[in-house]
């Protein structure tokens, strides 16, 4: 090999290296390895496989991401979990604020500034919570009428200020208003706007609903922009999560539908808990071993959809 050639080639590494890299972006969310320091936390999601998380508020006694860290602070966590190996992708920062209220809505812009600080493109989020007591007391109608009326105002503050920071507001199904595709599509129709889109739950739909799949998805599946992962056994409000694959969730068929409509963001595994009643309740080294099937179970489904597209 001559001289110029060996250089040809070394330069043709990046190339093949970025051509080699799956047309999905498959991740966890780090809040089941909260209980760790940041560090040992991302090594255990890189030596599974993934290169991509939804971010976690804390690490062990650390606050890693939080309004309250000043900007500097930020680019400085974003650099060291970037170093890690792993890329933010996704946030549930919409949880952490209800924008009914001037209060609720002030935390909620708050996150939306740090997903644009962390250069994170998607918050995700939901409807106001529907039940009085889940699953067998609704709230009384006229009450929940005043709540959705509320939560629109709010969003829609919400949503003009994610539009100047670039970041997409995605709610999910969670009972109420975006309980399924159909409850979705109809927000979407009442605000509209590129930035506001649906992040997919299955799982929550088949927890929360009783229904699986949902006959609607393939109508909604162009304004989908991320997918929650979770799977769900047994019948409606089942406190049982287990590995994707292990459930009532036909995973094969709800990402043909998806990719088909042309989905292509970030998809992050919310939880593997099974019947154990949540996550804080798994020990680190069982979360690595049903996160490793996890890797195992997904990754070939999606090489295949995907190289089939």
């Amino acid at each position: 090999m001559t001289r110029r050639q060996m250089f040809a080639n070394m330069a043709a590494l990046p190339a093949l290296a970025q051509s080699a890299a799956p047309p999905y972006k498959l991740g966890v969310m780090a809040t089941m390895f909260s209980s760790l320091a940041l560090d040992e936390a991302m090594t255990r999601i890189r030596k599974i496989g993934y290169r991509y998380i939804s971010m976690s508020r804390r690490h062990g006694s650390e606050s890693v991401f939080s309004p309250e860290m000043p900007k500097a602070e930020r680019t400085k966590m974003l650099r060291r979990i970037r170093d890690l190996g792993v890329e933010p992708f996704l946030s549930l920062g919409g949880f952490q604020g209800d924008p009914q209220t001037a209060e609720g809505l002030s935390r909620f812009v708050a996150q939306i500034d740090l997903c644009a600080d962390f250069e994170i493109p998607i918050m995700v989020g939901a409807g106001p919570w529907y039940f009085t007591k889940f699953p067998t007391v609704p709230k009384r109608e006229r009450d929940w009428q005043v709540e959705v009326s509320r939560f629109y105002a709010g969003m829609e503050k919400a949503i003009r200020h994610a539009e100047s920071q670039r970041v997409i507001i995605a709610l999910k199904p969670h009972t109420g208003i975006t309980a399924r595709a159909k409850d979705c599509l109809d927000v979407l129709q009442r605000l509209k706007s590129p930035h506001l889109k649906i992040a997919w739950d299955a799982g929550n739909i088949s927890y929360y609903e009783g229904i699986y799949p949902d006959p609607d998805l393939a109508d909604l599946a162009p304004n989908v922009c991320s997918v929650c992962i979770k799977d769900h056994k047994g019948l409606r409000g089942v406190n049982n999560f287990p590995v994707p694959g292990q459930g009532n969730i036909d995973h094969e068929q709800m990402f043909r539908i998806l990719f088909s409509a042309g989905f292509r963001g970030p998809m992050a595994i919310e939880r593997v808990d099974a019947a154990d009643g949540g996550m804080n309740k798994v020990p680190p080294a069982v979360v690595e071993e049903r996160l490793t099937a996890a890797y195992q179970y997904l990754k070939p489904l999606l090489d295949r959809i995907t190289s089939a597209a």
